[in-house]
């Protein structure tokens, strides 16, 4: 019998090696993996506010599409819509309640599969943004830097003594705006970069243009905050 319970235990033992690697553990984790997790957008402009009010992703062409898999490459199903949200790609984004600054439209799927879709509550403005789920920067499929070409936009351009945006769209913001309106004309320079100068007010399409529609974008946002 004592031989027989030798005999298991062996099996087992046996068992849990051939799960390890070259010290590489291949038991499925369902814990989110950034190297084995990606996430792709077209580039593009998203306007944004405070009051979480600004444009949706979706409705500049700019959805997320997530897909999540665990150090084993398999799926991670189930992890709840508010688990994921963006930041800023160069951290000049300051998010309205940290991650519920935006969301996923649903929960993983069984392919471990989501979209991100909505509008970003944020001040601020940047380049590009990344993906989060639980707190874990995803890394573009092979640990790359990942960084959506999405340029973020906020009307909540600062906040006192030209300090970081306070997500609160008031008389300091309006004063920035009217500092760099219009373009062109007016000896304002866009750029560089497209959060620089009057590039920060660009809010409406056609791009390389600010001109009385970014003027009315940012006064139907005006008083809103976080």
């Amino acid at each position: 019998m004592l031989k027989g319970k030798f005999a298991v235990l062996s099996l087992a033992a046996a068992a849990l090696l051939c799960l390890q690697v070259a010290g590489v553990n291949t038991v499925n984790s369902g814990v989110v993996h950034p190297c084995n997790s990606t996430a792709a957008a077209a580039a593009g402009n998203n306007f944004a506010c405070p009051q979480s009010d600004g444009d949706a992703l979706s409705a500049g062409g700019n959805t997320i599409t997530v897909t999540v898999h665990d150090n084993t490459n398999a799926p991670v199903v189930g992890i709840p819509a508010t688990d994921f949200w963006v930041i800023g790609c160069n951290n000049l984004l300051v998010l309205c309640g940290g991650a519920g600054s935006s969301g996923a439209t649903a929960a993983s799927d069984a392919l471990g599969m989501t979209t991100i879709a909505g509008d970003i509550a944020a001040g601020g403005c940047d380049t590009g943004v990344k993906v989060v789920v639980q707190s874990i920067i995803l890394g573009g499929g092979a640990c790359a830097v990942l960084c959506l070409a999405i340029v973020v936009r906020s009307a909540d351009l600062l906040g006192p003594a030209a300090g970081p945006p306070d997500l609160k769209v008031d008389v300091l913001d309006f004063a920035k705006f009217g500092s760099l309106y219009p373009f062109p004309g007016g000896g304002h320079i866009y750029g560089p970069g497209a959060c620089q100068n009057s590039a920060m007010i660009d809010f409406v399409a056609p791009y390389g243009t600010v001109n009385v529609q970014d003027f009315a974008k940012f006064g139907a946002h005006y008083n809103h905050k976080c």
